[in-house]
């Protein structure tokens, strides 16, 4: 696949911008860790389709891909399975798939994986996948006609084998659905729920190194919205907290973490008027009731209603810096691009381009020598590609 660099200037404003024109020229060669490869396509192993990607890398250092396999049709709901491959090779080639997650002829998915490095209970390293269980669409949820839970599967051995799933729902979630559960009757009312999707985070520095954070979006019954939030755990998944709402409506949602241990959310903007993606700051990492989001709309960021992927890197010079992928037009689902911001988000370079046809949802992961992969639905959701190219790629203006 050949990469292209955008050349384009967006400005970091609470108003609504001029769209930028976009241009783009050739790369040079790529080296021989530069590659795409197809993960999945529509119709493999008894699934019409495969979306909703997400990928880390384990503490052996190999790849997990996860994704969502649609049974029956691309509905995001029906009869939908988590499936994961695994790669030893830094995603030239792959296992074949394995389900670790279902609920029976019911939805289960978006999933948010995570890799606990700090639990002297697993010394080696623990993963967590967290997802979400459905017995209605959306729709019907939205109005209380249905649920979302929340569960987790977990994993010591690299992803080789998984734990049983563990209902986490009365600790990160206020469903009222008492006819369901009766206990299930909190009177905040939250009705849709979507961990991720994509990868979660571990917090490496500050007061709070080692929490565990994912990042959800919840509807409220009353008002019929989405809003933007984390769960987090301090004690390796044994209990959890939830954060209090960011102050935007806003979607599906990624997470990264600030120099000093803080927290940014990167939003989509399914509700507002433009097509910018919605941050929100916790320059402290409290998540708690003390926290107040500093939540605007960033202007760098444009996109056409979609999902995004956000990633701590350290580059060479060794600056932390953010790295975020996402479809770069705000008229489709096209131009997956990939910028990178050494202000803490405040401001985004111009991006690559991994992708100049169809694209849509993605993940990012840091493999060695330099360089990044990136997961990500092609071809008008018929494909999951995976695509490695160098940091160094990456404009920095």
């Amino acid at each position: 696949m050949i990469l292209y660099l955008i050349s384009s200037i967006f400005f970091w404003t609470c108003t609504k911008g001029t769209p930028p024109q976009i241009t783009s020229n050739p790369l040079l060669t790529q080296d021989s860790l530069s590659f795409s490869t197809q993960l999945f396509a529509s119709g493999d192993g008894g699934y019409n389709t495969y979306r909703i990607p997400a990928i880390i890398k384990t503490p052996e250092g190999s790849l997990l891909a996860f994704i969502e396999g649609r049974v029956n049709s691309s509905a995001d709901f029906g009869n939908v399975k988590i499936l994961v491959k695994k790669s030893t090779d830094n995603g030239k080639t792959w296992s074949a798939s394995i389900m670790i997650a279902q609920n029976g002829n019911l939805q289960a998915g978006n999933a948010s994986p995570v890799v606990d490095y700090t639990d002297p209970a697993f010394p080696k390293g623990r993963i967590f996948l967290f997802y979400c269980t459905g017995n209605n669409t959306q729709a019907n949820v939205t109005n209380l006609n249905g649920v979302r839970e929340v569960f987790y599967v977990a994993s010591s051995d690299n992803g080789n084998t998984w734990s049983p799933p563990v209902n986490i729902t009365l600790l990160v979630h206020h469903p009222y659905q008492p006819n369901y559960n009766p206990l299930y009757i909190d009177s905040l009312k939250w009705t849709a729920y979507a961990t991720g999707p994509g990868h979660a985070l571990q917090l490496t520095q500050g007061i709070h190194s080692g929490r565990i954070v994912v990042p959800i979006n919840h509807g409220i019954y009353n008002n019929k919205t989405n809003y933007a939030a984390v769960f987090y755990s301090d004690n390796h998944c044994k209990t959890f907290q939830l954060s209090p709402d960011v102050g935007l409506q806003s979607d599906e949602t990624t997470a990264a973490e600030l120099k000093g241990g803080g927290v940014l959310l990167n939003s989509r903007n399914q509700y507002l008027p433009g097509n910018y993606r919605i941050l929100s700051y916790d320059s402290i990492g409290n998540l708690n009731t003390t926290t107040i989001w500093q939540t605007a709309f960033n202007h760098y960021l444009p996109e056409p209603i979609c999902e995004g992927s956000m990633l701590n890197y350290t580059n060479d010079s060794g600056q932390q810096v953010l790295l975020f992928c996402n479809p770069t037009s705000i008229k489709d689902r096209s131009a997956l691009g990939v910028r990178q911001s050494f202000d803490q988000g405040k401001t985004w370079t111009n991006p690559i381009l991994v992708d100049t046809g169809f694209s849509a949802y993605s993940d990012i992961v840091i493999l060695p020598s330099g360089h990044l992969g990136i997961m990500y639905e092609a071809d008008n959701y018929n494909t999951i590609k995976f695509t490695a190219f160098k940091y160094g790629l990456i404009p920095v203006n």
